[in-house]
């Protein structure tokens, strides 16, 4: 009987973390391709990923980044981590090999509650020259 109970515990607790997992592995979107817009240290920008490679835990992302008050774009390259939600790109002036920005963040879950508006990236970015801005850490937040 005792070990009856034990088994029952086990099965119990077994399914419960496979059903955590699972339900964890659905909470993020599978890709981040399209358009991103809001606001980068109270900034509009419009972030555009044109390509995330398939497989893998991350996956290699890359696109533009346009600046609506400067009126200039520029390349972005980085990961998304569709097991996570995290994300993490360089931010860089076009034809250029020298990034300026780092950015990091998380995406919210697939499926947000109808009012919000829709899937949400949001984290920080440090600022890593002085041609495009005082040196620091700043936030960020765009909306797909």
């Amino acid at each position: 009987m005792f070990k009856l109970r034990q088994i029952a515990a086990l099965a119990i607790v077994a399914g419960c973390v496979t059903a955590s997992a699972a339900s964890a592995a659905d909470a993020w979107p599978a890709n981040v391709v399209g358009t991103w817009s809001g606001l980068s240290n109270q900034s509009p920008i419009v972030l555009t990923v044109s390509t995330q490679t398939a497989g893998g835990k991350c996956q290699s992302i890359s696109g533009t980044i346009y600046d609506v008050n400067g009126g200039f774009t520029g390349d972005m390259a980085g990961y998304y981590c569709p097991s996570s939600g995290a994300v993490e790109f360089l931010r860089y002036p076009t034809g250029s090999s020298v990034a300026f920005q780092v950015y990091s963040a998380s995406l919210s879950q697939s499926h947000p509650p109808k009012h919000d508006g829709g899937i949400m990236m949001a984290g920080t970015f440090g600022q890593y020259s002085q041609a495009y801005g005082p040196l620091g850490q700043y936030s960020f937040s765009l909306f797909h």
